[in-house]
């Protein structure tokens, strides 16, 4: 029976231990160098003040934000209807621009606008005051060339008659009644002429007055009409055009951005109706919604660019225009974010009322 040497190992049992061992000590050496942190090493003074350079540099240089905004005209002009009435014509069409004064609807007016055109061309009051004052300097003319006349040689002839009636009373040619009678008359007379010229003085008070309350009617009636030849963008002293015409006309240069749509020829409307709406376009903003973190680092005047979704070939030059102090929404719960405007060019007019855009404003940091 062969003997076996337990306390001898074979050779090769001996040779495979040891790359065995020789594999782990390899796993370990590498899982020591992924997982080790390198020793950072310690800085120099000088090294730190050259770091600090670069830091002030990039604290002085441009930064770009990034706004969606929408394109706004700088302000509109809204035509309404002053009188009621049915349109006759429309002269101009949505998206057209116009002049100032060029005429844009014509209509007539109907009946309860008629009357109230007519209270202002003839009102009551001057018409009255007229014809108080005609008949005032017609009293008035009366009372000094007839009735003051008349009583002055009435006058002239009693102070004859008492005068004659005393030299007969002195020759005892005629009784003390009869003087007395002509002295009554004569007074009479005398009091008949006072009373006249308190008329007549009475009557100029009164020419007076109605002069002075014509005169404020008459420049009340002015007002008026040129306020309704404003409102019906005509003249009234035009005798071959109908009173029962009126028109809207441009109060701007620039183009008709909207007209409603109950804006048809022979429709009738009412007073205060939104005929359409008319704006300037060139310039143009953009209305940008910008965070508070945002906006503290804008100021009025900063240069930008505006690309618009709908025309994206094209690069806009705008500034900032307005930054408003208060937020659109107050409350504490959210962050504060503004309404702010940029100014735009639009000389070729392809920007419209309401297309979106990308803004961005050069900031320096």
């Amino acid at each position: 029976m062969p003997q076996f040497d337990i306390d001898r190992p074979r050779p090769r049992l001996k040779a495979l231990g040891v790359m065995l061992a020789s594999f782990v000590a390899l796993v370990s050496m590498a899982l020591l160098l992924i997982t080790h942190e390198p020793k950072k090493a310690e800085s120099s003074p000088t090294p730190v003040k050259a770091a600090i350079v670069p830091q002030i540099a990039d604290a002085k240089s441009e930064a770009e934000i990034i706004f969606r905004g929408k394109s706004f005209s700088v302000f509109q002009r809204k035509l309404v209807l002053p009188y009621g009435g049915e349109i006759q014509s429309i002269e101009t069409k949505e998206g057209q621009v116009v002049n100032d004064d060029d005429t844009l609807v014509k209509y007539k007016l109907d009946r309860q606008s008629i009357i109230q055109v007519m209270g202002i061309l003839y009102p009551s009051q001057v018409l009255d005051l007229k014809k108080a004052l005609h008949d005032q300097k017609i009293k008035l003319d009366i009372l000094n060339n007839v009735t003051l006349k008349i009583q002055n040689i009435d006058l002239e002839k009693a102070s004859n008659d008492l005068n004659d009636i005393r030299q007969l009373h002195s020759r005892k040619l005629a009784e003390t009644e009869a003087v007395r009678m002509s002295e009554r008359k004569l007074e009479t007379v005398e009091k008949q002429i006072l009373e006249t010229k308190k008329s007549i003085k009475q009557v100029q008070e009164g020419i007076i007055r109605t002069q002075e309350d014509l005169e404020f009617f008459e420049g009340k009636r002015k007002r008026d009409l040129d306020l309704l030849e404003y409102q019906t963008r005509r003249s009234y002293e035009d005798s071959d055009l109908p009173i029962e015409t009126a028109f809207l006309k441009a109060p701007i240069a620039g183009q008709v951005l909207w007209m409603s749509p109950d804006l048809r020829v022979n429709a009738e409307q009412s007073t205060g109706f939104l005929a359409m709406t008319i704006a300037p376009t060139n310039p143009m903003v953009v209305r940008c919604k910008v965070h508070e973190l945002d906006l503290v680092k804008l100021k009025t005047g900063d240069r930008g660019m505006v690309i618009f979704d709908a025309i994206p070939d094209k690069k806009f030059a705008c500034k900032v225009s307005r930054i408003p102090w208060i937020s659109r929404n107050p409350a504490l719960e959210v962050p504060a974010d503004y309404e702010i405007e940029c100014l735009l060019e639009n000389g070729d007019s392809k920007i419209k009322d309401g297309l979106t855009c990308n803004v961005r404003v050069s900031v320096t940091q």
